[in-house]
């Protein structure tokens, strides 16, 4: 990945320096943070995955409250308690806190790989996409924001709002 990167920045620089031969190239600029974000592939996946994930998480927030309220009846009612009962009742609730904590984790990762597997749909069928774009286009290079610092939205090179409205017509 470094290596294509330093083969990019390589090109891009031989490009801009050799004027000359620069006139002759057609670059483009993609913004995949941009394409995410505004098209609607791309939001029904966030909604599906926040349907998919949502009885989980109401499901991590009720035993959250439980623990909650233990915590309250701890702190209301230790001094009428033994400490016998009160060891019992943090042990509980150590325990109750060590579950969610391994509870929320699990579904963190899980989260992140539903989430990883859908946006990686998205990104196959932006790929073409850009591809069709490109040939089409007669592109000699296209770059995305994961490898370039800085592109001009002013610039013919900027071609974000064309992938975008070809993305969302398929």
């Amino acid at each position: 990945m470094k290596n294509l990167k330093k083969i990019l920045i390589i090109i891009v620089t031989s490009l801009i320096l050799n004027n000359v031969y620069a006139a002759d190239y057609k670059i483009g600029y993609v913004d995949i943070a941009k394409i995410l974000n505004e098209s609607p592939a791309a939001k029904a996946a966030q909604k599906k995955l926040e349907q998919e994930f949502n009885p989980r998480n109401k499901q991590l927030e009720g035993k959250a409250k439980k623990i909650k309220k233990q915590k309250e009846k701890l702190q209301k009612e230790s001094d009428i308690m033994s400490k016998d009962q009160i060891e019992s009742l943090k042990r509980k609730i150590m325990k109750s806190e060590r579950d969610l904590q391994r509870d929320a984790n699990e579904a963190q990762e899980d989260f992140k790989l539903r989430r990883r597997d859908e946006l990686g749909k998205i990104e196959n069928k932006l790929k073409e996409v850009i591809l069709t774009i490109a040939e089409s286009g007669k592109y000699d290079l296209i770059l995305t924001n994961a490898d370039v610092t800085y592109a001009s939205d002013k610039t013919g090179i900027n071609i974000t709002d064309k992938v975008l409205k070809k993305f969302n017509s398929k």
